[in-house]
Formats: structure tokens, C-alpha cells, sequence
């Protein structure tokens, strides 16, 4: 009986030190880690949506849909574009992208915020080929609008899909439909 009360002691005294060191060691990172999320989405606004010198405005429509504004002069008198987060259900993750979209309502820039999709298929959504500067997937958003039928070419469209991943290009170009067609709503009279 006395054995079975000092195991237990001792499990339970390990298991103390085990959870204050992960408790500490949340409370010391989580600061830092949404520091990079918001420095990373900083820079995610600047690279879809460029030229902002009066920077970006954030903005909820009537249904919750977060977006930014953004402004060409430092005034902020002259909108140059906007910007939303996209996010559909891939293969094995939630896909989120931001998405930025002039004035004139065609797609500036897309880029995939976070994926957890499967190693060398979905998550090649973000494969940059040799040479080039910027994901092959994501640039073929660029100049489209949403009178253009975004959808993977084998159901109708010009999208090419990511070979052995088409569930996650159709999650990318599903979302970024969805998002268009609630900024338009919003902002209907800009686009």
C-alpha cells in the first residue's frame, strides 16, 4: 500500500513540473507568436494589394465579413483597392488566404496565409518553381474578376488544378469566389 502511494506521488509530482514548464512555456511564446502572425499579415496586405501609401483600413460588413481598405494617398481620400481573408476546407486543413482586389474589382495578388494539407500535394499551393519569384498557383488568380469563372479547368474554367491535389485548388478558388461575391455585396458600388 505504502508503494502504491509513493508511485502516485511521484507521477503526480512529475506530472506538476511537466504541466508548469508547458504553462510557462505557452505563457513566454504566445506573445511572440502573434507578434509574427500580425507582422506576417502586415506584409501579406502590402504583397497583395501593393502601392497602399496611405496603408490599410479595417472594416467588417453587416455579416461579420472582415476586410481592409485600401488607400493610394496618405489623406486616405482615394481608395486603391481591398483586401479580405478567404478560407475554404481543403484535404486534410483549413486553407486561409488573403486576397487583394483594385478598385476595378480584378484579384491583385493572392496569398496563402496557412495550410496543413498533405506534404508534396496540397501544400504545394504555395511550390514556388525554379527561376520564379512568386507561387505558380496563386499568380494565376492575377487580372481575374469575378465575372470570370474561377474553377479548376476539369470543371469548366482556366485554373490549373495542383495534379493529385485538386480538392485543395478547389478549396483556394472556392473561397476566394465565396469572398468576392461578399465584397462585392459590401462594397458593391466601389467594384
Amino acid at each position: 500500500m505504502c508503494d502504491i502511494l509513493k508511485t502516485g506521488v511521484i507521477l503526480m509530482i512529475y506530472a506538476l513540473i511537466a504541466g508548469g514548464s508547458l504553462a510557462f512555456v505557452s505563457i513566454k511564446t504566445t506573445p511572440q507568436i502573434i507578434e509574427n502572425r500580425i507582422k506576417s499579415e502586415t506584409e501579406s496586405r502590402a504583397q497583395v494589394l501593393p502601392g497602399m501609401d496611405g496603408g490599410y483600413e479595417q472594416k467588417t460588413g453587416e455579416n461579420g465579413f472582415p476586410y481592409w481598405i485600401g488607400y493610394l494617398d496618405t489623406e486616405r481620400k482615394e481608395i486603391g483597392g481591398f483586401i479580405y481573408i478567404a478560407q475554404g476546407k481543403g484535404y486534410s486543413s483549413t486553407i486561409k488566404s488573403m486576397v487583394g482586389v483594385s478598385k476595378d474589382g480584378a484579384i491583385c495578388g493572392v496569398h496563402i496565409l496557412s495550410q496543413q494539407e498533405t506534404p508534396g500535394l496540397g501544400s504545394r499551393i504555395e511550390e514556388i518553381l525554379y527561376g520564379e519569384n512568386d507561387p505558380w498557383f496563386t499568380r494565376q488568380f492575377k487580372g481575374k474578376t469575378m465575372h470570370d469563372i474561377l474553377k479548376v479547368v476539369k470543371d469548366g474554367g482556366d485554373i490549373d488544378s495542383i495534379t493529385g491535389a485538386t480538392v485543395s485548388s478547389r478549396a483556394v478558388i472556392n473561397s476566394i469566389n465565396s469572398g468576392l461575391k461578399q465584397l462585392s455585396e459590401i462594397v458593391g458600388e466601389e467594384l
